[in-house]
């Protein structure tokens, strides 16, 4: 991985920067607090977003509601560009979505998404994903200054878990627990099978009594099956003879009843025709009213639509022209108030808020002038949005008038319409009613011939009840006792289905144990070869692996701890359990009564040698070729910096980074990058 360049955007101190970063060293130089470290938080943000150790609220610029970090940067000869917003809220500085460029191809994504799809290019281990910060990140390539020591000033225990988690070791830890609990599992699933296996015998003997039951129910309904078959023979040829005396019947009864509909219809009949009458009449007079009404009626007018239709769109149009100018009028008054209140504000400042400097009073006079200027010329144009709106309201108003008059001519020309139509409809209906009476007549007669002729045909039979009440009799008593069969059948039927189902239930249920039986030994075996030797073998190579990364870790840290240190007076090694030993003229010191200087060699030891192992341990990690050091130099005497040269050309990576306000750093990197704070912003100088 390799630093290209980075925009920030309302960070800390800068508003709107972008820094360019070349191969080989670079030095980001400036005084104290001129926003060096910035530049590298910002990295940190772009790549892995906030955290609880990188709030938003320290990133985002004060004042600003919105910032962003554009990193731009080089993996596997890929061109990458990522870019995180920050958002300010009510109460707190969120995330924004932001999005990532690859080889030129822009992709929108959350927070999280862009954090995984950097943790996949830099190859990093996914489980770092639910993490609030990658630890591979922070000990190979950038530990922000006031972390640098923390990991030599941990309790050993915890020094030795964050080693473990930065280098995967942890895992073994995990694997043993979790095989103590799976063999604890497999000790409950032996005791589970035995007592599921207690049984066996039993299942055994009560299978062989099932069994012996479903042969007698099945000798039992083979039996009833001939009376069932006997009883539907005689009740089908019951129902048949039931069928055909109730076909009898009902012939009869529906002659009587199609007589009685025709006596009902012939009623309604002769009431239509006394009704249509009347109708005939009533209809006459109305057309004779509709006549008189018409000729006193005015002429139709068809351009009268029209004209409407002009008038409405003129409203529409001088309406939205008002409106227009209402919000035109409501948008001149809010600047209006906008300047008048910076004029007032002006004149009544003294200190400016920002810089807590005194505001001149030419100052103020120029921004006054400035901005009763704009005022008048607002004042202006409200003046002639107020004209514009009077002329509009007049015109509505007359258009609005005339418009009421056309829909009342409108109004009275459809009471013409259907007066005609109406006129048109009692001519029609009149006609219709005269063939009605003529038709009502004729369908009169015929509806008395078919009475005559139904009671002609119909002749009472006294004895077909009788007759079909005794068969009815007969079937129900032929009906009951084979249902008393079939509830015998159907009762031995489920008996021997229950059964059925048992005897397949218990059948499964012994193969079941026989297997499990079977299972237990397997069991036993996968136990004891967990515990006698998976268990030792995860625990050798945890061991393996702790001690060649002491040795190289030990190695490392005292080759740079010796090119920084006389090693001839202070000497550094490390205990099993990783904690930096300090020895001073043979004797055991603690590394808090080191100077100013040795504490920090000490530490920027540990830290490149972290890197080191790291890299050389995880050789899959692509930022391997990257390094940033936030003033690695803090307290090193003239002697110390210039050794701090020769340690760069020994780490030989392809850049590096560093921050640091001391000057002669500048002699042994290839670019310097100088910031310069003034008023609360930086700027890049140089």
């Amino acid at each position: 991985m390799l630093i290209k360049k980075i925009k920030l955007n309302n960070i800390r101190s800068y508003k709107d920067q972008e820094v360019i970063f070349p191969e080989g060293s670079i030095l980001l130089s400036g005084n104290i607090g001129s926003g060096k470290s910035t530049i590298l938080l910002a990295m940190d943000f772009a790549l892995f977003g906030i955290s609880r150790d990188l709030p938003g609220t320290a990133l985002l610029r004060n004042g600003e509601k919105e910032g962003s970090v554009e990193l731009e940067f080089e993996v596997n000869d890929q061109n990458f560009s990522i870019k995180r917003g920050l958002k300010r809220g009510p109460t707190s500085v969120t995330q924004d979505t932001g999005h990532l460029i690859i080889n030129g191809e822009l992709t929108e994504m959350t927070a999280m998404e862009l954090k995984q799809k950097i943790i996949e290019t830099l190859n990093y281990p996914q489980e770092l994903l639910t993490k609030s910060k990658s630890m591979i990140y922070h000990y190979t390539v950038y530990s922000p200054q006031e972390k640098m020591k923390e990991i030599l000033l941990n309790k050993k225990e915890d020094r030795l878990g964050i080693l473990r988690k930065v280098f995967g070791i942890d895992k073994y830890q995990r694997v043993r627990k979790n095989t103590e609990i799976f063999i604890t599992s497999l000790k409950q699933k032996s005791k589970e099978i035995a007592v599921k296996i207690a049984d066996l015998e039993q299942k055994s003997e009560e299978l062989a009594e099932r069994k012996e039951r479903q042969s007698e129910i099945t000798i039992n309904i083979e039996g009833l099956n001939p009376q069932i078959i006997k009883f539907e023979e005689l009740i089908k040829e019951k129902k048949v003879l039931t069928t055909s005396l109730e076909e009898q019947l009902k012939e009869i009864l529906n002659s009587k009843h199609e007589a009685e509909k025709k006596r009902i219809s012939l009623e309604h009949k002769k009431t239509d025709i006394n009704q249509t009458t009347l109708e005939l009449q009533r209809t006459n007079q109305e057309i004779e009213l509709l006549e008189k009404e018409l000729s006193e009626l005015p002429i139709f007018d068809p351009s009268l639509q029209e004209k409407l239709n002009i008038i409405k769109q003129d409203l529409i149009k001088y309406e939205e022209q008002t409106i227009h100018l209402e919000k035109k009028k409501s948008e001149l008054e809010t600047k209006k108030s906008s300047h008048q209140k910076l004029s007032d504000d002006i004149n009544q400042m003294d200190h400016c808020p920002v810089c807590d400097q005194n505001v001149d009073e030419n100052h103020k006079h120029s921004v006054s002038a400035k901005e009763s200027k704009e005022i008048g010329r607002l004042d202006e144009e409200l003046r002639a949005i107020k004209k514009g709106l009077v002329d509009n309201q007049s015109y509505l108003e007359e258009k609005t008038k005339e418009k009421a008059k056309i829909e009342q001519d409108i109004q009275k020309q459809s009471i013409v319409h259907l007066k005609q139509k109406d006129f048109e409809n009692k001519k029609l209906s009149l006609s219709n009613f005269s063939q009605k009476v003529q038709n009502t007549k004729l369908e009169i007669s015929k509806i008395s011939q078919e009475i005559i002729e139904i009671e002609e045909k119909t002749k009472d039979n006294p004895h077909l009840e009788e007759k079909i009440k005794s068969q009815r009799t007969e079937l129900e008593n032929l009906s009951q006792n084979m249902k008393e069969l079939e509830i015998k059948k159907a009762s031995l039927t489920s008996e021997r289905n229950t059964i059925s189902s048992l005897i397949i239930k218990i059948e499964e249920e012994i193969k079941s144990k026989i297997t499990a039986k079977e299972n237990i030994t397997k069991l036993m075996q996968l136990k004891e070869w967990l515990e006698k030797q998976f268990t030792n073998m995860t625990l050798l190579m945890e061991k393996s692996i702790m001690l060649r990364v002491h040795s190289e870790l030990e190695g490392l840290i005292q080759k740079w701890f010796a090119m920084l240190v006389d090693a001839e007076t202070v000497k550094i090694r490390i205990d099993e359990e990783f904690t930096p030993i300090i020895e001073q003229n043979g004797h055991e010191i603690e590394y808090i009564h080191l100077s100013g200087g040795e504490k920090t060699a000490a530490a920027l030891s540990y830290r490149l040698a972290l890197n080191q192992v790291i890299n050389t341990l995880m050789s899959t990690i692509n930022t391997r070729d990257i390094l940033m050091l936030d003033e690695p130099t803090d307290g090193f005497s003239q002697e110390q910096l210039s050794r701090m040269r020769n340690i760069l050309e020994d780490l030989n990576t392809k850049q590096t980074i560093i921050v640091s306000h001391d000057p002669m750093v500048e002699s042994f990197v290839d670019r310097v990058i100088r910031l310069e704070k003034t008023e609360h912003s930086t700027k890049i100088t140089g």
